[in-house]
This record gives structure tokens, C-alpha cells and sequence, in this order.
């Protein structure tokens, strides 16, 4: 959960640093300005680009060389990239460390759910995605609740809360080396060593594309692909999105003085807006785990996305016209929509034990998480460039069409465990029997 917490903290505290960056003038396109309206775009995607580098080229390595060894070196590559985005000179610098940030928030996401998950007997494995899973928006309201106390007592220091989180990362490689269990990868081995046994090791790992796990692999993809982009587009520039709605309407002839305090009044609006969205994140994530002990994670994935539907059109006819603050409506939507998109995202992540056997659940989630990513890049990159021609409103309401695309996919993976049995995944477990024996 801690490990998940610096996680959410490092990968969103770039939607609060990016109200804070620089400005020469309410101009977007001004070259003073630290970056334009289209470089915020790239600075949150390079982030996910370097998860999905992260999750599908270097968490596989969890499936061979233990999910300790490589949160770890995910965690010193994390570190590494915050302290480059405190020192970056400008724009560019700081997409190329927000992407290495990525890589090793990418290679911890992994590692971490997947050995939570194999820790757990199998009636709690929802409880354990779900504490986990608790971290990651726990983070995020650090993130906004340390944004608030720093531009407080010292203005805009954006850098100050990059080394914030890398103060964090530091913690968390402590941590995570003194109290991280071995892996249940590793455990096989060293008690296959003894027993002069290599029952895992004859075992080839099987295909995510292969005859069993073909159809539940494309929807868990889809599914999460379309969900997580809507919440890193969400999540990434709606506080960004609201002060810019509100300083719209300001009058050009206000006093230098008097624009600077409404600029700063308008982003502290957009920076509230975004901590109740983390606040529904938390909440999602806190009733994944207790419902999950009663309620199949299938079922819960879909419920979440349906929630995250209404929400997001409440959301978009609530946020405010051009030079207007916010009402409450807008905040109420705001906790809903983090409850049913972050609920989706970590019911997803709880489906993949019940999906993939030992030997591919490190690889099935980090593809999953990986191909994910792809939604997650390009939704920030394409709502930096449409805000400024059909507006917030609008573009809220077209993202929705990604969330049902994300619901039916989760419609779609309860009727592919029905048609493989009553148990959900009794066929796979049928085909992975032995290997299953091995890891009891």
C-alpha cells in the first residue's frame, strides 16, 4: 500500500505542478511561458509512456527474477526521474525525466499488486488488489494536500514538491528492502533446489494469445486500455482545465497585482477540484476491498464502469462556462467519477489471478497495464489540443464514449467466465493444474 501510495503521488503530482509552472501571461501559446497548453499534454503522456515501457518490457522479468528484485530497481529508477523533473530547465527536459519516472512507476505497479495477490489466499485476493489498490489515490490526495501547504507558505515552488516525492521514493526503497517478502517465483525455486525437483522450471510459461487466454487477454486490455485513459486524462489536467475555465473570464484591464491574486485564487479552485476527484479514488478503491470479500471481482468491474458513465456526464454539464467558479455539483460529480473510474481500474487489476496462471501473471498484468498505457498517452496529448477548440464541456462528454467502451468490455469478460463454466476461470485452472499444485 505504500509502495502504491509513492506511486500515486509521483505519477499526479504533475496535474498540480502544472498550475504552478511559470507564466509570462494568460496566453498559452506565449514563449515565456514554461510550457504551452500542448507541452502540458506531452509532459503527463511521456509519464505513461514510460509506464508502459516500464510494465510490458521490464516487469515480465518479476515472472523470472522475483517481483522484490525488480520493485526495487523500479523504485531507484523512480527516484532518479524526480529529482531530474525538480532540476528540468524547461519543457522538453522535463518530458524526458517525467518518461524515466514512468519506467519505474511501471516496473513497481506490477511487481507490487501481482505479489500482494499471491500472498493472499484465494477468498481475499480482492481484499489484498483492493488495500493495495487504496494507495495509489491515497497518494494522490498527498499529492494535492502538499500542493496547498507548499504554494501556501512559499508560492508556486513547483520543484519543491518533485523533491517531495523523491524524498518519498527514497523512503519507499527502505521500505520495500526491509519488509518486501520474497517472491512466491522464488520461493518454488529454492524449494525445488532442495527437494532436487524442477517441477516450475519444466513448466513453459503459457501465451497470453494462446487458445485459453486469447479472449479474456483482448478485453482485459480494452477494458482497462479505455478506462485508464479516461482517469489520466481526468485526473491529469482537470484541475488545469478548471482555472483556466475561470481566468477566461477575467478583465484585461485588472491590475498586475489584482490578476495575480485572481490566477491564484482560480488555481487553488482547480487543485480542490482535483483532490475530490482523488478523494472518490480513495473511495473506489476502500469499497473494491470490502465488497470484494462478498461480491466477484467480475461483476464489481462492470458495476464501477457503469458508475463512472453517469458520473462523467454529471461531471461535463457541470463544469463551469468560460469566467464562472465552479458549483458544488461539480465537486459532488467530481468524488463520483474518481469512485467509478478508479473502482474500474482496480477491479480489473483484481481480475488477473483469477485470468493467468502463476507463470504468466506477472507478464498478463504488465501487458495488461502496458497496453493500458497506450489510452493513457494519447488521451492527455489529444485534450491538450481539443480544449482549445470545443471546449471542456464537450470534451468531457466525448471522453465518455471511452468509458463505455470500457464497460462493455467488462460486460464482455462476464460472459466469457460464464461460457467457460460457473467457476470463472475453471477452465484455465483445469489447463494449469499441475502448475497449480506446484504453487500450493
Amino acid at each position: 500500500m505504500f509502495l502504491n501510495l509513492v506511486d500515486g503521488f509521483d505519477l499526479l503530482i504533475i496535474s498540480f505542478v502544472l498550475p504552478n509552472l511559470p507564466t509570462n501571461s494568460n496566453d498559452p501559446g506565449d514563449p515565456l511561458n514554461f510550457a504551452s497548453t500542448a507541452e502540458k499534454g506531452y509532459i503527463v503522456s511521456f509519464a505513461l509512456v514510460g509506464m508502459a515501457v516500464g510494465a510490458i518490457g521490464l516487469a515480465r522479468l518479476a515472472d523470472r527474477y522475483g517481483r522484490r528484485l525488480i520493485a526495487l530497481v523500479g523504485i531507484t529508477v523512480n527516484c532518479v526521474g524526480l529529482i531530474l523533473s525538480a532540476v528540468s530547465p524547461n519543457a522538453e527536459f522535463m518530458m524526458g525525466a517525467r518518461f524515466i519516472t514512468g519506467v519505474g512507476i511501471g516496473m513497481v505497479s506490477v511487481a507490487i499488486v501481482v505479489a500482494a495477490q499471491e500472498s493472499a489466499a484465494p477468498k481475499y485476493r480482492n481484499l489484498a488488489t483492493g488495500l493495495v489498490m487504496i494507495g495509489y489515490p491515497v497518494g494522490s490526495v498527498l499529492a494535492a494536500l502538499s500542493t496547498n501547504a507548499i504554494t501556501s507558505a512559499f508560492g508556486s515552488n513547483w520543484k519543491a514538491l518533485f523533491l517531495l516525492g523523491a524524498g518519498l521514493a527514497a523512503a519507499a526503497f527502505v521500505a520495500a528492502f526491509v519488509g518486501l517478502p520474497e517472491s512466491v517465483k522464488a520461493a518454488e525455486r529454492r524449494f525445488e533446489s532442495a527437494a532436487g525437483a524442477d517441477l516450475a522450471t519444466s513448466e513453459k510459461a503459457p501465451s497470453l494469445l494462446g487458445k485459453n487466454l486469447l479472449a479474456i487477454t483482448l478485453l482485459l486490455c480494452v477494458g482497462y486500455m479505455t478506462v485508464s485513459g479516461v482517469f489520466n486524462f481526468a485526473a491529469g489536467l482537470t484541475p488545469d482545465f478548471v482555472k483556466t475555465a475561470i481566468t477566461a473570464g477575467f478583465d484585461a484591464n485588472l491590475s498586475k497585482e489584482a490578476l495575480a491574486s485572481a490566477t491564484s485564487a482560480a488555481r487553488h479552485t482547480g487543485q480542490n477540484v482535483g483532490l475530490w476527484m482523488s478523494l472518490g479514488c480513495l473511495v473506489g478503491a476502500i469499497t473494491l476491498a470490502t465488497l470484494g470479500l462478498v461480491v466477484n471481482a467480475v461483476r464489481l468491474t462492470w458495476v464501477f464502469c457503469g458508475i463512472a458513465v453517469v458520473a462523467m456526464l454529471g461531471f461535463a454539464n457541470a463544469f463551469p462556462a468560460p469566467g464562472h467558479e465552479p458549483t458544488v455539483w461539480l465537486y459532488v460529480f467530481a468524488v463520483a467519477l474518481g469512485v467509478g473510474i478508479f473502482g474500474g481500474i482496480s477491479s480489473y487489476s483484481a481480475l488477473v489471478p483469477r485470468a493467468y496462471p502463476p507463470l504468466a501473471r506477472a507478464k498478463g498484468y504488465g501487458a495488461m497495464l502496458g497496453v493500458g498505457r497506450l489510452g493513457a498517452i494519447i488521451a492527455p496529448l489529444i485534450s491538450a489540443y481539443l480544449v482549445t477548440e470545443i471546449g471542456a464541456q464537450r470534451l468531457y462528454n466525448y471522453t465518455n464514449l471511452l468509458l463505455v467502451v470500457s464497460l462493455a468490455c467488462a460486460v464482455g469478460v462476464v460472459f466469457v467466465m460464464r461460457r467457460q463454466g460457473s467457476d470463472p476461470v475453471a477452465v484455465l485452472q483445469r489447463a494449469h493444474a499441475d502448475q497449480s499444485t506446484v504453487n500450493v
